[in-house]
């Protein structure tokens, strides 16, 4: 039954990786690099990029300048977390696949 869970914490992971090259493609910047926040441009902290979780403490808000991050950003990393779990339970052989199906239609 751990599997699930492991499944589950690799999607959100997986989710935020998504959310940032998803921005990164749209506003032309480079993949590589730090997250930062996207209104003052700070780099984010590890503490504070921890998918789901650290959005939750925030308040959905930056640490640096206290403007609102998207609620989008946990969202689409809750959703992968969860599909990523249901595509495991479903599909289990195939799910690999499936995984990076779903991520390359998640950022297009």
């Amino acid at each position: 039954m751990l599997t699930p869970i492991i499944i589950f914490i690799f999607g959100l992971i997986w989710g935020s990786f998504l959310n940032v090259t998803a921005y990164r493609l749209i506003t032309q910047e480079s993949i590589g690099g730090r997250s930062k926040c996207p209104h003052c441009t700070c780099q984010i902290a590890w503490y504070d990029n921890i998918p789901l979780l650290s959005w939750l403490i925030l308040g959905g808000k930056c640490r640096s300048c206290t403007q609102p991050i998207s609620i989008l950003y946990p969202l689409i990393e809750l959703l992968t977390g969860v599909l990523f779990v249901l595509l495991y339970l479903k599909m289990m052989p195939e799910c690999p696949a499936y995984f990076l199906f779903f991520s390359a239609l998640l950022i297009t």
